[in-house]
C-alpha cells in the first residue's frame, strides 16, 4: 500500500522541489520508504507502506528489464502469484516479490489489457519510454484513490491536496461539486472539490501521448449492467466465493487484522478466515451509553465464539478534534460521520496490525440497505393521507437518532416514501439518498446549493425513467458509481492511510462481485430483509450472527445535544470562511437543528481551512480569494 504521485517537470530544480512536497504530503500513506526521480519530462513520487515483500529489494519506480518501462503503485494484487508464474513462462524475470512488479512485466506482456486480468485493489502510473506514453488506471469499483489535474498542466496523486500544496493545481473551489457535497455529504465522482482536479474513473485507463493527447478507455464496466441469470447461485457457490476471496486477501507478510462490528457482513469476513484456520485478531469501537449505537457486546461474543483475540476501544473526542482529524484525514468535503470513528478504529488497530479486513460492500452487492426494496413497500405507504406523511417526514429528518432502533429507522424510511406520493422511481429514491441538508442548512453555505442537488447526480450517471434492467439493479449499478467509491470507499482508504494502515474490502472482491451478478434479486431480498443469500451462508457456516446491523454511525445527536454542543457554537462562533456563514451555524449549533446539518457545515469548513494552508504553501497566496474562478 503505498501513495503515488507524478506530473510533467519544467525543470530540475522545480522537479525536486515539487516532488519533496509530495513525498511529505503522502508520507502517512506509505511510511516506510520514499523515492522520487525524472523519468524524461515526467516526476515520479512513491511512498510505501510495506505489506508483501518487505526486503530492499522493493524500490520504485519499478523498472522492467530493459529499464524502460517505469511503475509506481498503490494497491494489492491478491492473485500476483498465479500471474508470476505466468508471466515467467513467457520470459520475464521479476526482481522481487512484491506484487507491484506483475502489473510492470504484464503491462509490458499485454499493454492495458493487463488491467482486467488483476484480481485486487489498485492505483497505477505507468511511463513507457519505448513510445512516450504515460497510462494512469484504477481497480473497476474505485477501491484506491487516483486524481489528475483537468487543466494544462499534468499531474496526478493519491491525494488531491497534495497537488495544491506541490504547486500544481490553483486549488479553486468547485461549486458544483459542493453543490453534490450538499446533497450527498459526500463528493459525488469524479469530482473532487478542486476545479481543476478530478478522479480517475473506475474501471479506467488514461493514456497521456508524448504531445499532450489523451485517450480514456474503459476496461471494465461496473456490476449489474444486465439482468441476473434465472438460475441463482447456491449456498454452496456462495460459501466458495467468500473463502475465495477472504482467502486471497489475507495473504500478508505483517500482522492482519479485521474490523468487528456486531452485524452480518464483518461477522462473515472474520467466520470465514476461521474456517480457513486463520485467527486474525479483531478491532471493534463503541459509543459507551450510547444505546444501540455500541455494538462491541455483540461484537465481543462473536470473537469468543470464534476464539479469535479481540481489541475494544471507546470514541471519546471532543468536537474540535473530531473535525480536525477528518480534515486532516480526507483531502475532499466529507460528512459522513462515521468517518470519525473509522479514523479512531483505524489508529487503534494500527497499534496491533498492519492491514485490517473489513465487511465494507456487503450491503451494496447483495441489496442490504432500506432504499433497495422501499419500493415494495409503496402500494401500501400510497395509502397513508398526505398531511400524515409530510408530519412523519419532518419528525424523521429533525431527528438525529433515528438509528436507535429498528422500528424508528424503518418508520423515517417510510415516511419519505410515502411523502413521495405519486413521483417516479428516481425521485423516490433521491429523497431516500440525497437532498440530506436541510433549507436551514442550506441557508448557512455562502455559496447557492438547490434543495435538489441531487438531481443533477442522477442525470450525470444516467439515472433515469424507467430503471432497466430492473429498479434494484439500476439503483445498484447507480450506487456503485458514486455512493460506494464516493463515499464509502474513500472513507475507509483515508481513514487507514492516515494512520499507515491498510484496509482491504473482501466482500467487494472479484469472487463476491461476480457472484452478486448472478444472483436474482428474490435471492437477495425481501419485504422483510436483504442479503437473503449471505444470511443462508451465515447459517451454513454456523457463523454467530450478534443481531440486527444498523450500520457504523456515530450519534450525533446526543452529542450535539451534549458535550459538543457549546464547544460547536464556539468553534462557528470564531470561524472565518468563504464557504460558510458562521453566524448562521452558530445558531444552528445552539439550536435543535438537524445535527447532521451542522456537522455538514463543520467539515466543509474544516476542508477549507486545509485547502487555504495548501494553496498558500503551493503558491497561491492566502490573498486569493478561493471563488476566484467562475462557475
Amino acid at each position: 500500500m503505498c501513495g503515488i504521485a507524478g506530473f510533467e517537470a519544467q525543470d530540475r530544480d522545480e522537479a525536486r522541489a515539487a516532488s519533496a512536497i509530495l513525498a511529505s504530503a503522502l508520507s502517512r500513506r506509505g511510511p516506510d520508504a520514499s523515492w522520487s526521480v525524472v523519468r524524461g519530462q515526467i516526476a515520479l513520487v512513491s511512498t510505501r507502506l510495506a505489506v508483501i515483500d518487505l526486503s530492499g529489494a522493493v524500490v520504485y519506480p519499478m523498472a522492467n528489464e530493459r529499464n524502460d518501462v517505469h511503475l509506481v503503485f498503490n494497491g494489492e494484487i491478491y492473485d500476483h502469484a498465479v500471474l508470476r508464474r505466468d508471466l515467467e513462462g513467457r520470459g520475464h524475470r521479476f526482481r522481487t516479490n512484491c506484487d507491484a512488479e506483475v502489473v510492470l512485466h504484464g503491462y509490458e506482456e499485454w499493454g492495458i489489457d493487463v488491467f482486467p486480468r488483476l484480481h485486487g485493489m489498485f492505483a497505477v502510473a505507468i511511463v513507457d519510454e519505448r513510445n512516450g506514453d504515460v497510462v494512469l488506471a484504477r481497480d473497476r469499483l474505485g477501491i484506491k484513490p487516483l486524481v489528475r489535474t483537468t487543466g494544462r498542466r499534468f499531474a496526478f496523486s493519491s491525494d488531491a491536496l497534495a497537488l495544491v500544496e506541490a504547486g500544481l493545481s490553483n486549488g479553486d473551489v468547485d461549486l458544483a461539486a459542493l453543490r453534490g457535497f450538499a446533497a450527498f455529504h459526500y463528493v459525488p465522482p469524479p469530482a473532487t472539490g478542486i476545479a481543476d482536479i478530478g478522479e480517475v474513473s473506475p474501471g479506467t485507463a488514461v493514456r497521456r501521448r508524448r504531445d499532450g493527447t489523451e485517450e480514456e478507455i474503459g476496461w471494465a464496466e461496473p456490476p449489474f449492467a444486465a439482468a441476473a441469470p434465472e438460475h441463482a447461485p447456491t449456498v454452496d457457490q456462495a460459501e466458495e466465493a467468500l473463502l475465495t476471496a477472504v482467502r486471497r486477501q489475507l495473504v500478508a507478510d505483517v500482522d492482519v487484522g479485521v474490523f468487528l462490528s456486531g452485524g452480518l457482513d464483518s461477522m462473515l469476513v472474520l467466520t470465514a478466515a476461521a474456517a480457513l484456520g486463520a485467527r486474525p485478531q479483531a478491532f471493534s469501537l463503541g459509543f459507551a451509553g450510547q444505546g444501540d449505537y455500541d455494538e462491541t457486546g455483540a461484537a465481543s461474543r462473536v470473537a469468543r465464539r470464534l476464539g479469535v483475540l479481540h481489541h475494544v476501544t471507546q470514541l471519546d473526542r471532543s468536537f474540535t478534534s473530531a473535525v480536525e482529524a477528518v480534515a486532516q484525514a480526507y483531502d475532499t468535503p466529507f460528512a459522513d460521520a462515521s468517518a470519525i470513528a473509522t479514523i479512531e478504529l483505524a489508529a487503534f488497530a494500527r497499534e496491533h496490525v498492519t492491514v485490517a479486513l473489513s465487511g465494507t460492500g456487503g450491503d451494496d452487492l447483495f441489496a442490504g440497505y432500506y432504499r433497495h426494496r422501499a419500493h415494495l413497500l409503496r402500494p401500501f405507504l400510497a395509502r397513508i393521507p398526505p398531511e400524515i406523511s409530510k408530519r412523519a417526514t419532518r419528525a424523521a429528518y429533525a431527528t438525529g437518532d433515528a438509528r436507535r432502533s429498528r422500528t424508528r429507522l424503518f418508520a423515517s424510511y417510510a415516511a419519505r416514501i410515502a411523502a413521495a406520493g405519486g413521483r417516479s422511481d428516481v425521485e423516490q429514491y433521491l429523497l431516500l439518498v440525497g437532498n440530506l441538508t436541510s433549507p436551514s442548512g442550506l441557508a448557512a453555505l455562502r455559496f447557492p446549493a438547490e434543495p435538489t442537488g441531487s438531481a443533477e447526480i442522477a442525470d450525470r450517471f444516467e439515472l433515469e425513467e424507467p430503471l432497466q434492467p430492473t429498479k434494484v439493479r439500476a439503483i445498484q449499478r447507480f450506487e456503485l458509481r458514486t455512493y460506494l467509491p464516493g463515499d464509502l470507499l474513500r472513507k475507509e482508504d483515508r481513514a487507514t492511510m492516515a494512520v499507515g494502515l491498510e484496509g482491504r474490502v473482501p466482500l467487494l472482491d472479484d469472487a463476491l462481485v461476480g457472484l452478486a451478478e448472478r444472483t436474482p434479486e428474490q435471492r437477495m431480498m425481501s419485504l422483510r430483509r436483504g442479503k437473503i443469500i449471505l444470511r443462508e451462508l451465515a447459517k451454513r457456516l454456523g457463523a454467530p450472527v450478534a443481531g440486527t446491523k444498523r450500520g457504523f454511525a456515530v450519534p450525533l445527536g446526543a452529542y450535539f445535544a451534549g458535550r459538543w454542543r457549546a464547544e460547536a457554537r464556539d468553534w462557528f462562533g470564531s470561524l472565518e470562511s468563504e464557504l460558510v456563514d458562521g453566524a448562521a451555524a452558530h445558531r444552528l449549533a445552539g439550536e435543535n437543528a438537524p445535527p447532521a446539518d451542522v456537522w455538514m457545515l463543520a467539515t466543509l469548513a474544516g476542508w477549507e481551512q486545509r485547502l487555504k494552508r495548501a494553496r498558500a504553501a503551493g503558491g497561491q497566496g492566502p490573498a486569493k480569494t478561493l471563488l476566484a474562478s467562475p462557475f
